[in-house]
């Protein structure tokens, strides 16, 4: 059976705020249209680099974002509220200030998240996630009997509780949206998607005075799918901003978004060539900025119920924004607070934002962790920007200044916020770190110290950078810094991270890809104990066992060009003396496990491993095998130092295919369409319930036997 849902209804969110316990000035009054509310404690005064304080009143909020934004705004408007754009002017007039532009946070020791209705791990696999017990937003959920699937803007809902997948129910999500993701809570369902201009809503768009101005937007959307067959929209929140991502804990998300700076205010643009339009455009954006009410600068929501009632308005009231000591630009980063299970979307009156920006978000079951990156212009002698942009010669030791001697162009500020208290989200302590971090995994908490890896040096040319692993602990409303490690990768950068229990293992690249294991048993000394070094690198560190470790990346040549997937083994039991002890490789080939962690299926009680590869030509010109791109996945088994094919598959070829590449002596249209038919069968998530292992792409559902690997039944979309 088939049902065909039209998004009708709304979402809302009940947005609990960043509350922080210590005592100090009250931040009072209404959230949006109505609303009073406890007062959300901030402190007075913290005197560390990135502590937050809040505002008296509007006008204080006023007086401060007018203030910064004369100092930032340019003939165009402003841009990230103090990023790239922009930058020089800001520079000059802030003596030199480190400017902040994005963030990124990482996550720690990843297990498949415990999955919902009753079913055990033994049962379903779940998203591979990074910390136990916190569950993370994707495009395919599963309760081990119904599959949810989001499929372009279309939410595909799936009986996967026998050998032949049946469609039970299609939700067409709003016109325009993109990068849906899921959360899944008992009967409940959270959608979040993006989305760009006015939003449709119930069939209409919504008028220019609801929402006001363009650009990104988020919708957050509850769906009851208590009968998978008949899934009911409850609830939307629609408001601006983009998020950056979110994480579930006992069926409580917090969604972190970032929205720009003064998106309701019409910027002007020169309307011709030449300083003097440029002037005139400049002259133009500062009346603006001076004529500008608080409300211009902060988010708009509309938040609807099925029934039809509705609430709009601003998302967090002036008085309720704080910010940091130094300067952090004039975009917001909010925390959201959903209680998935409850639906309880309502915005709430303890919603408070910070003046920050943010790209990636960490959790663990406590704490919250949202990274901001701070960007300095460093201008050389010659317009280089860092420290060089030349390459080190071959036979000349890259040379580094003292840590201490060190002026970063990049230092990422780090935020950290308590989430061990269901309604609440209360801001803990900052910190920053000098350099960059590659992405969620560059963090990582464990026994109450955080653990950072970043990169340091000119992010343009890494023949001036290495690496550090750095750790932190709160104290008294601050991250400070127990210890560090310097010296990782010089002329190269982070690849991959992983932090498990005490040790750390770091990949960078350049040409080779050292793998060092840091010994993070004394937080104070943190110490680099062993490093390997292998042609190509590893862009996602899995644990496999006890002392083994896959690594998927790419194959490179001895100048270091990527030339294909390759699946590593490692053997990691003597962290002073890791080994490769095995490899898979695809040549001409990438995965999405590269880049997306979620892709890759990790199955402890057979060992599977299932690895998503989109191979681009399957054989020369002139062989006598198939030319032209094709989807599929590798099925393997690490057995002692080895990696063997699953279910007696040759160890290189392609199983579990969606699509198939043309046969010899294809014409170029055949070959053409097979490139449109690789995208659409390229396996993007794989996952286990009971005896089957179920793989999804754009062109639908397979219900595979685990031990054989054999076709049970497909579903296609």
């Amino acid at each position: 059976m088939r049902t065909a849902v039209a998004l009708v209804g709304a979402v809302a969110v009940f947005a609990a705020g960043v509350a922080v316990g210590s005592s100090g000035r009250g931040l009072t009054g209404p959230l949006g249209p109505g609303g009073d509310g406890p007062a959300v404690a901030l402190p007075e005064r913290l005197d560390l680099a990135g502590a937050l304080t809040g505002f008296d009143a509007c006008d204080d909020y006023l007086d401060h974002v007018r203030e910064r934004a004369l100092e930032q705004v340019t003939p165009y408007g402003l841009f990230g509220g103090g990023g790239w754009f922009g930058a020089t002017r800001l520079a000059a007039e802030l003596d030199g200030e480190e400017m902040a532009a994005t963030d990124q946070a990482g996550a720690a020791d990843a297990v498949p998240a415990a999955p919902t209705s009753g079913i055990t791990p033994d049962d379903v696999s779940g998203t591979n996630v990074q910390e136990q017990g916190v569950d993370e937003p994707d495009r395919v959920k599963t309760d081990g009997q119904t599959l949810y699937a989001m499929v372009g803007d279309r939410l595909r809902i799936v009986d996967i509780s026998g050998d032949t997948p049946e469609e039970l129910a299609e939700v067409g999500l709003h016109e325009g949206g993109w990068g849906a993701e899921l959360l899944l809570s008992g009967d409940r369902l959270l959608v979040t998607s993006a989305q760009g201009g006015f939003i449709p809503f119930a069939g209409e768009r919504i008028s220019g005075d609801v929402v006001p101005g363009s650009g990104s937007t988020t919708t957050l959307t509850v769906i009851d799918v208590a009968d998978p067959a008949s899934p009911e929209v409850v609830e939307r929140l629609i408001l601006d901003g983009a998020t950056l991502s979110s994480r579930m804990v006992d069926g409580v998300a917090r969604v972190v978004i970032r929205t720009e700076p003064a998106i309701n205010l019409p910027w002007e643009h020169p309307d011709a060539g030449g300083l003097r339009a440029e002037r005139a455009s400049l002259a133009a954006n500062e009346a603006l900025i001076r004529r500008s009410e608080a409300e211009d600068w902060l988010p708009y929501f509309v938040h609807e119920t099925a029934d039809g009632d509705r609430q709009e308005g601003t998302l967090v009231a002036c008085e309720r924004v704080a910010q940091p000591e130094e300067f952090s630009g004039l975009g917001l980063l909010s925390v959201l607070t959903v209680d998935v299970e409850a639906g309880a979307l309502r915005p709430g009156p303890g919603t408070v934002a910070i003046l920050a920006g943010g790209d990636t978000v960490y959790a663990s079951p406590d704490r919250l962790y949202v990274a901001t990156q701070r960007w300095r212009e460093t201008w050389r002698p010659g317009g280089s920007v860092g420290w060089s942009t030349a390459e080190p010669a071959d036979d000349i030791e890259p040379r580094f200044p003292p840590p201490d001697e060190r002026e970063p162009d990049v230092t990422t500020e780090l935020h950290a916020f308590a989430i061990d208290t269901p309604r609440a989200t209360d801001y803990l302590g900052s910190g920053a770190v000098d350099g960059t971090l590659l992405s969620q995994w560059a963090l990582s908490e464990h026994d109450g110290v955080l653990r950072v890896a970043s990169t340091v040096g000119d992010p343009w040319s890494a023949a001036s950078s290495e690496s550090s692993v750095t750790t932190f602990e709160l104290r008294g409303g601050a991250l400070v810094e127990l210890g560090r490690v310097d010296g990782l990768g010089p002329t190269e950068t982070i690849h991959a991270v992983r932090f498990l229990g005490e040790v750390g293992y770091v990949v960078t690249f350049r040409q080779t890809d050292p793998l060092y294991t840091v010994d993070l048993s004394d937080p104070t000394a943190p110490e680099v104990v062993g490093e390997l070094k292998i042609p190509g690198f590893s862009a996602y560190l899995h644990p496999v066992g006890e002392g083994r470790l896959i690594g998927v990346g790419q194959d490179a040549s001895e100048e270091g060009v990527t030339e294909g997937v390759q699946v590593s083994l490692f053997d990691v039991s003597d962290p002073a003396d890791p080994r490769r002890t095995d490899t898979v490789t695809v040549p001409r080939s990438e995965s999405p496990v590269q880049w997306d962690h979620r892709a890759f299926l990790h199955w402890p009680a057979t060992g599977l491993t299932v690895v998503p590869v989109t191979r681009y030509f399957w054989g020369e010109p002139g062989e006598e095998r198939p030319v032209g791109p094709g989807s599929g996945a590798l099925a393997l088994v690490p057995d002692g130092d080895t990696l063997r094919a699953a279910a007696d598959h040759a160890p290189d070829a392609l199983v579990l295919n969606h699509a198939d590449a043309p046969g010899p002596g294809a014409t170029e249209a055949e070959i053409a369409r097979s490139f449109d038919g690789a995208y659409a069968g390229a396996i993007v998530r794989s996952l286990v319930t009971g005896d089957r292992l179920i793989t999804v792409s754009e062109r639908g559902v397979v219900v595979h036997d685990l031990a054989t690997l054999t076709d049970r039944g497909t579903l296609g979309f």
